[in-house]
């Protein structure tokens, strides 16, 4: 298996969810977290933290 990038959504210190993107493509990864910001912000407000992780 190779490596993965990975995102979770973290809201009052608590992962609420792992996002992954359909491709390791640095530019449709950037599109999808951008994309998926705009969810989260309506979804919980400003108040959450996106982390990025590797997945080996």
């Amino acid at each position: 298996m190779k490596p993965m990038v990975v995102f979770d959504i973290i809201v009052n210190g608590v992962v609420i969810e792992t996002i992954m993107p359909k491709t390791q493509k640095l530019k449709s990864m950037v599109d999808f977290v951008k994309e998926q910001m705009l969810i989260m912000k309506r979804k919980h407000g400003n108040n959450f933290i996106i982390n990025r992780r590797f997945i080996y």
